[in-house]
């Protein structure tokens, strides 16, 4: 029918990194979205099924999804969730839409570091591990340090830092889960490039690729990871604690941290997608971590607070083939996404907090989540508060940064976070100062991000 808008399949599952309202607001005018429910997640999510035909178009499918998908006329097809980025891929390729890969299966973990490593992009060595005598067989492939996490995962579940013989000889008790993992050499740390002891020495990259030619919309620092110690189960050992916008990278790391973005991106024959890619920054060198192939968790809003573009329209666009407009994030100030974690990952929340007294914290414009006593900690992925801080510069922001976590352990004083070494670890230079950054060049923040810094295997900024 004349006028009538294209008809865009998400595979959607709680917990994706766009919502239903993302969702439904990104295809205002643009598509008619048709939510794509597994028909388990029906089962156990009737509400998100509810609410999700309140707002657009449900179908439940089952497990072969090239093969229901193919009458529904669908002209694009994506996912922001994923466990189904292997399905969705699959059914591009099937149905012949924008968006597949030409490398199979580039999102497991091992499958992709041997394609960096055959590339070039990468010289990080890794070996597959499906038990615990798989394990010591790779470790010694391997050496150590080394990290043991799943070929397929997110959020850092399911990850071990290996750093000795100890840790090694440890794993098999700690241990639950051991099908499809991958033991990769650890990446040497680093201070951030930057000298600003508060921020962690890894970064994360939002791209937009539109037929092979990669834009890169954001660069996103982050604060330390918490790792909890003690011979528990590791699955939710280590946990993230925040992003930070706009990385503050010296220009040369900067342009080190894009060009391996797109040669990485290459390497995994994107063409269509938005991506998310996290990698090891230090004043030597830029190392891929790994390559998500949607957008990151939490990220979209904060680049859209700080003035760029909505990055699910954007994923909308380049599955229905489109060029999407793209604007950079140009606002002044630094917006950092915090979450205080609990050192203890299991059991009951013993404090009790409010969402008041949290809102009263310096800096604080958005509170996410209050972890509520008696809860079980894992409720709020094991982290205490989530809230969104606003800084005019990266400097008060790393004070702001230390402001909060500390307080936050003082309100959650009965969960033990005052003793907990990643706040330690944040908090160690007391008077807020950092040690002098990295001026090499330049000065110590990124450069302009709306300047274009050229095409080829860099790609593009907005």
């Amino acid at each position: 029918m004349s006028g009538a808008l294209p008809r865009l399949g998400v595979l959607h599952a709680p917990n994706a990194a766009a919502n239903l309202r993302d969702l439904v607001l990104a295809g205002r005018d643009r598509c008619e979205v048709v939510l794509l429910v597994r028909r388990e997640v029906a089962a156990a999510e009737p509400d998100l099924v509810r609410l999700g035909q309140a707002l657009a178009t449900v179908v439940v499918i089952g497990d072969d999804v090239p093969h229901e998908l193919s009458a529904l006329g669908l002209d694009g097809l994506v996912t922001f969730h994923d466990a189904e980025l292997e399905a969705c891929d699959a059914a591009v390729r099937d149905l012949g839409l924008p968006g597949a890969t030409e490398a199979d299966r580039p999102w497991d973990k091992l499958v992709q570091r041997r394609l960096l490593n055959a590339a070039g992009v990468s010289t990080v060595r890794s070996a597959p591990v499906d038990s615990p005598a798989g394990l010591f067989e790779a470790a010694a492939e391997i050496g150590l340090p080394a990290v043991l996490k799943p070929r397929r995962g997110t959020a850092s579940t399911d990850l071990s830092f290996l750093t000795g013989p100890a840790d090694l000889e440890a794993e098999p008790g700690r241990r639950e889960r051991w099908a499809g993992l991958v033991l990769e050499q650890l990446i040497q740390r680093a201070p951030h490039p930057s000298g600003r002891r508060w921020l962690a020495d890894y970064v994360s990259v939002e791209t937009v690729t539109h037929r092979g030619r990669h834009t890169h919309v954001a660069v996103f620092d982050k604060t330390p990871l918490a790792v909890a110690g003690g011979t528990g189960p590791s699955r939710h050992a280590v946990r993230e604690t925040g992003d930070v916008l706009p990385a503050q990278l010296p220009p040369h790391v900067y342009d080190a941290v894009l060009a391996t973005t797109s040669a990485a991106l290459t390497a995994l024959t994107v063409r269509d997608r938005v991506s998310h890619t996290e990698l090891r920054v230090s004043t030597d060198g830029v190392e891929v971590i790994e390559v998500n192939g949607r957008l990151g968790g939490e990220v979209a809003g904060m680049i859209a607070m700080m003035g760029g573009s909505g990055l699910v329209r954007a994923a909308f666009d380049v599955a229905l083939g489109r060029r999407p407009e793209l604007i950079a994030p140009t606002r002044p100030e630094v917006l950092v996404s915090l979450y205080v974690p609990f050192p203890e990952r299991s059991g009951p929340v013993r404090s009790a907090v409010t969402r008041a007294q949290v809102r009263e914290l310096p800096g604080v414009v958005r509170v996410d989540e209050v972890a509520q006593h008696g809860a079980a900690r894992s409720d709020t992925a094991f982290h205490a508060v989530k809230v969104l801080l606003t800084a005019a510069d990266a400097d008060s922001a790393g004070r702001l940064v230390r402001s909060v976590a500390t307080r936050v352990a003082r309100l959650y004083e009965a969960d033990g976070l005052g003793t907990d070494p990643w706040l330690h670890q944040l908090t160690r230079e007391s008077d807020g100062l950092d040690a002098a950054p990295d001026t090499t060049g330049a000065d110590s923040t990124a450069p302009d991000s709306t300047a274009p810094i050229g095409a080829g295997s860099r790609g593009d900024t907005v």
